[in-house]
């Protein structure tokens, strides 16, 4: 292979911040940018298996709250000597389903977890990334729950506005040559999911739902007929925030990668 493609995706000397990357997607994301030479720091509310996937990667841990503002003002702007990269991906699927069982304060938790997060991590950083010079770049995994209808009102609207937050944030900061693009995974099995199965954890939502569309048959035909005839995985999600951050998409901003397989196909 060509020296100055592989080079392209060389993130060598950068710092990374990856939320909720102390299992899943974000852990998978932090793999790959750490396997692409960036020095990580894993920033979860799970500061046990944060502090893990850091010592294995021989970056920082950093117990984050996304969903509190002043906590991610504090931390973000203080921790490391510089931020390059920014990976906004923790988020959560509690309480999903029908309006008919969601409490008005399930609705904020939802949109406080998946959208106003994103707010409370990247203004800190771009502040940092604006001061340090020589640009930088932020993703923000949103979902395909944000282009078409499935868990629930809260998780969708949370999701589809992620995606257009990341339009307008890329607008935003394009003048300071910081790029920010979204990520939309489809249906990709996560130990939190695997968990809640096998009753090891609470569930995340109703055991006797409303009747509903939402999670019902016409939902679960679309999972199980992914037009590639798999799930994704982690690193399909890690291999794609890698592009994303490298500069192998220099002149790509502001835009939505749906990586499902087709999903949003059918």
């Amino acid at each position: 292979m060509d020296a100055s493609i592989t080079q392209l995706l060389n993130l060598s000397g950068k710092t990374a911040v990856v939320t909720g990357a102390a299992t899943g997607i974000g852990e998978g994301i932090a793999r790959t940018l750490s396997g692409a030479g960036a020095r990580i720091i894993v920033a979860d509310i799970d500061i046990e298996g944060a502090q893990r996937v850091a010592a294995e990667l021989a970056g920082d841990a950093v117990d984050l709250d996304v969903s509190d503002p002043d906590a991610c003002a504090q931390i973000l702007s203080t921790i490391g000597d510089r931020i390059d990269i920014l990976v906004n991906n923790a988020g959560s699927y509690h309480e999903a389903g029908s309006i008919l069982d969601q409490s008005v304060e399930s609705w904020r938790r939802s949109i406080e977890l998946n959208l106003a997060s994103l707010f409370n991590c990247s203004k800190p950083v771009a502040a940092r990334m604006v001061e340090q010079g020589g640009g930088g770049a932020i993703v923000n995994i949103a979902s395909v729950d944000g282009l078409l209808p499935c868990l629930g009102t809260g998780y969708d609207s949370a999701k589809a506005g992620a995606i257009h937050f990341s339009k307008s944030l890329a607008v935003d900061l394009a003048p300071h040559g910081i790029r920010v693009n979204a990520i939309s995974p489809g249906v990709v099995p996560v130990p939190t999911l695997d968990k809640m199965h096998a009753g090891e954890i609470d569930p995340l939502w109703p055991l006797n739902p409303s009747e509903s569309g939402l999670m019902g048959p016409l939902m679960k035909q679309r999972s199980s007929n992914v037009p590639l005839g798999r799930k994704g995985t982690p690193d399909d999600i890690g291999q794609t925030a890698l592009y994303l951050v490298s500069d192998l998409s220099s002149y790509v901003t502001g835009q939505n990668i749906a990586v499902d397989g087709g999903w949003t196909l059918i």
